[in-house]
C-alpha cells in the first residue's frame, strides 16, 4: 500500500503537516491543533510556548513543572 503525504511529520501525533497546518517551533513541525500545552490544553503559539525535550508547555506550566523540577534537583 503507498504510504501518502511525504510532507514533515507533527511532533506530536506524528501524521504528516501540511504547508496551511504547519507550525514550527524549536525545528519541529506541529498540527495547529496539537500545537497546545500538555498540562492544559491551551492552545500556543511560537510566542506563548515553552518546551523541555519534546513536551510542550504553555509558560505557566513550564514554569511550575520544569523549572520547579529543576530547582529541587539542584537543591
Amino acid at each position: 500500500m503507498p504510504q501518502w503525504g511525504g510532507g514533515p511529520k507533527c511532533g506530536i501525533c506524528d501524521r504528516t503537516v501540511y504547508a496551511q497546518e504547519k507550525i514550527e517551533a524549536g525545528n519541529v513541525s506541529f498540527h495547529q491543533n496539537c500545537f497546545k500545552c500538555s498540562v492544559c490544553n491551551m492552545k500556543l503559539s511560537r510566542q506563548n510556548y515553552a518546551q523541555a525535550d519534546t513536551v510542550l508547555f504553555c509558560k505557566k506550566h513550564y514554569q511550575s513543572n520544569v523549572v520547579a523540577q529543576n530547582a529541587q534537583i539542584v537543591s
